[in-house]
């Protein structure tokens, strides 16, 4: 590959189909995970949205310029929208259709504590914390982002981000501890 060409990947790694795919395959895990840690619950759904996200991403990738890193975090702000829209149209239903709509609510019960069983009280206690705190240790610890990458991504101080991480992952301890978690 030729020095323009690994400088227009860099530079525009939604662009063609070829880079695309390639970003696709070097990310398409983080976007899933992330998915997963902040909203928990089915698989299916998790693999859903990502394949959406993707989708809108490709759809709108000329409105995008910047590199890798910035597309992954594009890809992530486009997928945290689609969890805030899905969470309002299912708000927003009554009660009865969302019965309905479940193929075996039974099922789903169990997911979910399988879900708990193979995670330990990791999922429960993320899921117990407040939305931004949730995607900064997520980012972090899931993703494996950098504290100056997460201030970048969702417009606040390093300094912010490092003092929710401290204070999160402290609060985390506690629930842990008092729940017979992974301390004991």
């Amino acid at each position: 590959m030729t020095f323009l060409a690994r400088l227009f990947e860099r530079t525009q790694p939604l662009a063609s189909a070829e880079t695309f795919a390639s970003f696709y395959e070097s990310t398409h895990l983080n976007v899933y995970r992330y998915i997963m840690a902040l909203r928990g619950g089915r698989q299916d759904e998790a693999e859903d949205i990502t394949a959406e996200a993707y989708l809108r991403a490709w759809k709108n990738r000329h409105q995008f310029d910047g590199s890798a890193d910035a597309a992954l975090g594009w890809v992530l702000t486009i997928a945290r929208r689609i969890l805030i829209d899905r969470f309002r149209i299912f708000s927003r239903l009554p009660e009865t259709d969302l019965v309905d709509d479940l193929p075996d609510a039974t099922l789903d019960a169990e997911s979910i504590l399988v879900a708990e069983e193979r995670s330990g009280n990791v999922i429960t206690a993320l899921l117990t914390l407040p939305e931004n705190q949730r995607e900064i240790i997520v980012l972090r610890y899931v993703l494996g982002w950098r504290v100056n990458q997460i201030a970048d991504h969702l417009g606040i101080l390093e300094n912010t981000v490092s003092v929710v991480l401290r204070r999160t992952l402290k609060r985390l301890q506690g629930m842990l501890a008092s729940e017979g978690g992974p301390n004991d």
